[in-house]
């Protein structure tokens, strides 16, 4: 290290301490300074701490980039990989990520070092983890997809040579297996199970849940997105719907939404609209302008003031909570009378997704609609998302279904 003086056009000098380093991206010698202003042995001491501290962080710095040495345990590749990837999904989705990795610090320890972490270790982890826990295979699934972002991540930075993960295969039970496809099966519903359902919902005091399930068989879209809509979002005159926003909420009270994007960017879209939902949409705004008045002439502390299309009785959005809600007591009753009231039994669990799932599967079992249609028309990034969303309609039913509106007059 050295010491420069320049003098300026006024006379007065600057100082500089300088010094060349090795930039360990390329190998070649570059050159760092610190300006300082008084030539003292006290000013001159610390440009040497200042240039000594900056060089360093140049080098740690350009490590980093092919360098994960500073990540030692996996507490710290844990931490940096969590800092990184928070950036790029919504809140929802962090908060349900950290209640994984609550898991996974009962698992594996922070203080575990890197370097003696191999498959064989983690696949014991896992196993004594199911074992104490008596854990479902989807929550095993769900800790090893953490794992795998995790030293995916490691890998990236060079952390570690290899993800120990990678390797690893669960093996659900039979009795897993089969648990999981009667709780897939029971979120389809067939022609007639579609029809007792919303034959229940318009029994409702408040209708507006109807004409929700409605409009999202119609549309095809989430909870959130319906949730999100105002009657700016709709154009009467060309049938269409704009979708692009949803509806997020804080711990499931009603005055803490929040409106995000779309769950991704191909679901920002504009869908036709058949008439069964503009229908739906009318008498919706109609008794949103009668409940607007009624709050204007008898306020209460009860009542939510807003702009959402679809409101609960109380004038908050419905939101895949209060919808859930209305769901799980329309099933409770169908279980005990559906063989009375319709003439079969009930054993589905309908759901808020259920009526984007019967969207979807009625347009796919047509074959005269294209896979890729269904995917812009619903907002799926990918062609197997729609894919995964279709099941088989009741053989009974007429595969020749061309739209959603001959879905809807069939069932009446």
């Amino acid at each position: 290290m050295y010491f420069e003086e320049r003098k300026r056009k006024s006379g007065k000098s600057t100082y500089y301490a300088v010094d060349r380093y090795v930039d360990p991206l390329t190998g070649k010698a570059k050159r760092e300074v610190v300006k300082f202003s008084t030539n003292t042995a006290r000013a001159r001491k610390q440009a040497e701490r200042d240039l000594a501290a900056k060089i360093e962080e140049q080098i740690a710095v350009k490590q980093g980039a092919f360098n994960g040495a500073a990540m030692v345990t996996f507490g710290e590749l844990k931490a940096k990989w969590l800092e990184t990837w928070q950036t790029t999904v919504k809140p929802p989705t962090v908060t349900r990520e950290k209640m994984v990795l609550k898991r996974i610090a009962e698992l594996m320890a922070d203080d575990v070092l890197l370097e003696v972490i191999t498959p064989l270790l983690i696949q014991n982890l896992l196993n004594d983890y199911k074992k104490k826990y008596h854990s479902t295979h989807s929550t095993m699934q769900h800790i090893k997809c953490s794992l795998n972002k995790i030293f995916d991540y490691g890998v990236l930075h060079n952390a570690i040579p290899f993800s120990p993960t990678r390797v690893i295969k669960l093996s659900a039970s039979s009795k897993e297996k089969r648990e999981k496809r009667l709780r897939r099966e029971a979120k389809f519903l067939d022609e007639h199970e579609v029809h007792a359902l919303l034959a229940e919902l318009r029994k409702r005091r408040h209708q507006s849940y109807y004409d929700l399930a409605l409009f999202m068989i119609g549309t095809g879209c989430r909870i959130g997105e319906a949730a999100a809509l105002t009657e700016a979002d709709i154009d009467f005159e060309n049938l269409l719907v704009t979708i692009d926003k949803s509806l997020q909420y804080h711990d499931l009270r009603v005055d803490e939404y929040y409106e995000d994007t779309t769950k991704t960017e191909a679901g920002e879209r504009v869908e036709e609209l058949p008439e069964f939902a503009i229908d739906a949409l009318k008498r919706v705004i109609a008794r949103n302008k009668a409940f607007d008045e009624h709050m204007a002439d008898f306020p209460a502390d009860a009542f939510h003031a807003s702009k959402s299309l679809f409101r609960t009785e109380y004038g908050s959005p419905i939101t895949s909570h209060s919808f859930r809600e209305i769901l799980t007591r329309i099933n409770k009753s169908l279980t005990k009378h559906c063989q009375e009231w319709y003439g079969f039994e009930w054993t589905k669990n309908a759901i808020p997704h259920g009526f984007r799932h019967i969207h979807i599967s009625v347009l796919r079992d047509d074959p005269s609609i294209s896979l890729k249609e269904v995917q812009k028309r619903v907002g799926h990034v990918r062609a197997e998302t729609t894919d995964g969303y279709t099941h088989t309609l009741d053989e009974n039913q007429d595969k020749s279904v061309e739209a959603i509106t001959r879905f809807i007059e069939k069932i009446g």
